[in-house]
């Protein structure tokens, strides 16, 4: 089961609020499931565990040990993108993620983690490209159009990020999410408050 955390997005993308998947465990499966995957859904389990007591190194040596031993394995790939983006390991990060969507090219969620990572870089055309992306996938995901605004905001195209944020915050109110309606509506109040 996938849930979603709030996370603050650093490295010059944009000192706002984003929201971001959070890590994947594998729900255990019944039945019968050749012995590689369960070892490595152990090892992917220990990883999200370890990452959310903030033991980052760890978690990402547990997720890499999840790799080795099933490298198809497409949540682990996406989990050790987010522990790396999580120490500011961008580039590998990307790697992750990349490889998460050569195995699984329809995963919004990742295209959404593969843009932060390049925005957190500075690489915003390329972002904007990934939020599009998982757009296509969910055009009914806030969190990708909410963070599609903030790049495009971070390349100053006010209109365009201003009109993907409102559509965050319908999409958010369609849900009853006050939490992500509130986070939207931050964005927008600091982009039209005047620069000093």
């Amino acid at each position: 089961m996938k849930k979603r955390c709030t996370g603050i997005i650093v490295a010059g993308f944009a000192s706002v609020l984003l929201t971001q998947p959070s890590l994947s465990r594998e729900v255990p499966v019944v039945s019968a499931v050749h012995s590689e995957i369960q070892q490595a859904e152990v090892h992917n389990n220990q990883g999200v565990e370890l990452a959310e007591q903030g033991r980052l190194a760890e978690a990402i040596a547990a997720f890499n040990r999840a790799i080795s031993i099933y490298p198809e394995y497409e949540n682990a790939h996406n989990n050790l993108g987010l522990a790396l983006g999580n120490q500011n390991k961008f580039a590998e990060a990307i790697a992750a993620f990349n490889r998460a969507i050569e195995i699984n090219p329809r995963n919004f969620e990742t295209y959404n983690n593969l843009g932060i990572a390049l925005g957190s870089q500075g690489k915003f055309a390329e972002a904007i490209a990934a939020f599009n992306r998982a757009i296509q996938i969910n055009p009914n995901d806030p969190v990708s159009r909410q963070n599609l605004g903030v790049a495009f905001w971070s390349q100053g195209k006010i209109s365009q990020a201003v009109a993907s944020l409102q559509k965050a915050r319908e999409l958010y109110a369609m849900q009853n999410n006050s939490a992500g309606i509130q986070e939207v509506g931050v964005i927008l109040n600091q982009i039209s408050l005047p620069a000093n």
